[in-house]
């Protein structure tokens, strides 16, 4: 078993929560790195959106909320830009802030659209689907049919394909999983003892998982419509994860594209279809992608529409076996792969960036940038056994978003 029970993620003497900070913030950092000194000057943009709701119709707390949002956010770009600089790159070479499309019923995230400007029409407002796929559209945001077809609570978007030469596939939600502890997965953290009251890595507690709570009027993940996948969840033994909606769109768009690959009947030209999210139920307006979906969406060829740095509460891919040999499971393996070593190439990228600009870290997170460092180029660092090292980087950040926070506080906690 590859579960490693200790406080910090990268160190038994570091500290966990600081552990996510730094790990978060170097993928953010080599992410933004690796997009504006892209070799295709079409795309050396790096771009995070954050909502912004009409200041006129929201409740006092409401806005006090939202304005230090909008600081929040500006402060930690201008760090973000701040570290960039103080590493070589040009002052126009830059993270730009913008805002997310103003949300409608069904509003869509688009995979692949990321690499457009982001003054193109079609980046953040892709043309209607039509045929077979309109009509699953209308079902996934039509209010009398909505809550029947998945996850319909905070962060609900539904992954569907639109374009494919021969036909779609049926909505996807997001649902719950544990994750494999099996050797081919790598090395996985727990900390010494998970909270009292869920699995690590759930959302909410064990009790919001099946029951509403009266005392906060809250309904659990089930009356919102969570698929839970496999056996119940158990305290210090597993750690919950979530594949959200655009995860498996792309998977799906990789399936048909390999399986047509390999068809003696092969269709050329051939269009797999385009990935898409939904915005669904009544508590889901964000119309960006979390940091977690848009690296696995880059990694894959589908650059996202818009990168928010909200949540990505214990983000996960899908798990193939380890030797897959049906068509489904050779497409998840593919895609892992690529998510896995653009993983590799973002975190080295943004420790690099790091070690260089040592002044632009908060002292209290040194500890866990030098623990980082180890952890990858020390004498026993992943780097050293290069055929698992991808996955190891991978692993870093899955470990990472279980420790749930916003990936805008984490950077703004690191950097000065």
């Amino acid at each position: 078993m590859s579960l490693v029970k200790q406080q910090g993620i990268l160190s038994p003497d570091t500290r966990y929560e600081r552990d996510s900070d730094v790990i978060m913030t170097a993928a953010i950092i080599g992410w933004a790195w690796s997009r504006l000194t892209n070799a295709d000057v079409n795309k050396r943009h790096a771009r995070i959106d954050f909502e912004v709701q009409d200041a006129q119709k929201l409740p006092t707390k409401e806005l006090r909320e939202q304005t230090e949002n909008v600081a929040l956010h500006i402060s930690t770009i201008e760090k973000l830009n701040q570290l960039l600089h103080a590493t070589g790159l040009k002052p126009e070479q830059k993270v730009e802030l913008g805002t997310t499309p103003i949300w409608t019923t069904g509003g869509r995230i688009t995979g692949g659209s990321g690499d457009k400007s982001p003054a193109d029409a079609y980046r953040y407002n892709p043309p209607m689907p039509e045929g077979y796929a309109a009509k699953l559209f209308e079902l996934a945001t039509h209010p009398a049919t909505a809550g029947q077809l998945g996850y319909q609570g905070r962060g609900a978007y539904t992954g569907f394909i639109d374009g494919r030469t021969d036909g779609q596939t049926g909505l996807m939600s997001t649902f719950q999983h544990t994750v494999p502890f099996d050797d081919a997965y790598g090395r996985r953290w727990h900390p010494p003892e998970a909270p009292p009251d869920k699995t690590w890595g759930m959302i909410l507690t064990t009790d919001m998982q099946d029951h509403a709570d009266p005392d906060e009027k809250k309904q659990g993940l089930k009356q919102w419509g969570m698929h839970f996948e496999g056996p119940t969840p158990q305290r210090n033994r597993d750690i919950c994860a979530y594949t959200h909606g655009m995860i498996q769109a792309i998977y799906d768009v990789h399936v048909h594209q390999l399986a047509n690959d390999t068809s003696p009947n092969k269709k050329t030209p051939y269009n797999p279809g385009t990935p898409y999210e939904i915005a669904v139920g009544k508590q889901t307006t964000k119309l960006a992608s979390c940091f977690p979906c848009s690296i696995f969406m880059e990694a894959t060829g589908h650059a996202a529409s818009s990168t928010h740095l909200g949540r990505g509460e214990s983000w996960s891919p899908l798990y193939p076996p380890a030797n897959p040999t049906t068509t489904q499971h050779k497409a998840w393996q593919a895609c892992n792969a690529q998510w896995q070593a653009y993983c590799k190439s973002i975190l080295d990228a943004g420790l690099q960036c790091l070690k260089k600009a040592p002044a632009q870290v908060n002292a209290d997170w040194t500890a866990s940038v030098a623990a980082l460092d180890l952890y990858l180029n020390g004498p026993r660092g992943v780097n050293k056994t290069p055929a698992t090292a991808a996955q190891a980087y991978a692993n870093l950040i899955l470990d990472a978003v279980t420790v749930h926070d916003s990936e805008v506080k984490r950077v703004n906690r690191t950097l000065k």
